[in-house]
């Protein structure tokens, strides 16, 4: 028998996680390894940060078939986009050699926040900025490979969604 996970329990995991990957860009820049955020390390940043907030807010509503849909289909959306970040980011991020000045930057580094919490997210590394890996995969690999999982993971949540829609 197959166990069946709740759109509810999928969607507070996905949030737990954006909290820890959040936690391990704060240690990545502030433990011994001093990597400093690009802008569109930062990007990512608020990515999670706002997913987070989509999918507890989910779990902790807790609402019926269409509010369930709603929060996972606004959650797929930011994983895209965080996805899409990250692609970016894998792709041409080696060849922005001054992303701080070019406008991707200047826009991170002027949102409000940037001043209201600037040890978190103003963005003062380059994006062609190279670390070691970790695990043999570098920062903007895994957060590509975590925004892939999540966007597979509420796909299986949305799939439940729908099937729970259709035996009502």
């Amino acid at each position: 028998m197959p166990i069946k996970i709740s759109p509810r329990v999928i969607l507070a995991l996905i949030g737990f996680i954006c909290i820890a990957v959040l936690a391990m860009a704060w240690y990545l820049q502030y433990g011994p390894g001093k990597q400093q955020p690009c802008p569109l390390c930062i990007l990512q940043r608020y990515v999670y940060m706002a997913l987070a907030i989509v999918c507890l807010l989910a779990a902790m509503h807790g609402p019926r078939r269409i509010g369930m849909l709603i929060y996972a289909v606004i959650a797929d959306a930011i994983s895209a986009l965080g996805l899409a970040l990250a692609i970016w980011q894998v792709n041409k991020g080696a060849s922005m050699n001054s992303c701080l000045a070019d406008p991707v930057g200047v826009f991170v580094n002027g949102l409000p926040s940037a001043n209201w919490w600037p040890e978190y997210l103003f963005a003062n590394g380059g994006c062609a900025d190279v670390f070691p890996p970790i695990l043999g995969l570098h920062v903007p690999q895994w957060s590509m490979v975590c925004f892939a999982i999540f966007l597979a993971m509420i796909g299986v949540a949305l799939i439940s969604i729908v099937g729970q829609m259709r035996r009502a």
